[in-house]
């Protein structure tokens, strides 16, 4: 039995320590191009997002995304107001 028992832990050993050495480091690969990934991916994301239809919409040349609405959390006004004048003593 208790040699059963040593051949059992041995097997353990010999497999935990050879499975450490088929394991390999992750290496972190952008995908989008405003990322750093490849600039060639562009057309292919831009064309997926597209395909999705939701929040795409046709108003214009070009892409944009109508935004949801965020649960009744005021959102900043798109129109900003403008500064007043600074009197600069000249």
């Amino acid at each position: 039995m208790k040699l059963l028992q040593t051949a059992l832990l041995a097997a353990t050993v010999t497999i935990a320590a050879g499975g450490t050495g088929f394991a390999s480091e992750l290496v972190y690969r952008p995908i989008n191009p405003s990322l750093g990934g490849d600039p060639l991916n562009g057309n292919w994301l831009l064309s997926q997002a597209s395909a999705q239809g939701e929040g795409a919409s046709d108003s214009g040349p070009g892409f944009t995304i109508d935004f949801p609405d965020f649960g009744g959390v005021p959102q900043p006004n798109p129109n900003p107001v403008p500064l007043p004048e600074v009197d600069d003593g000249q």
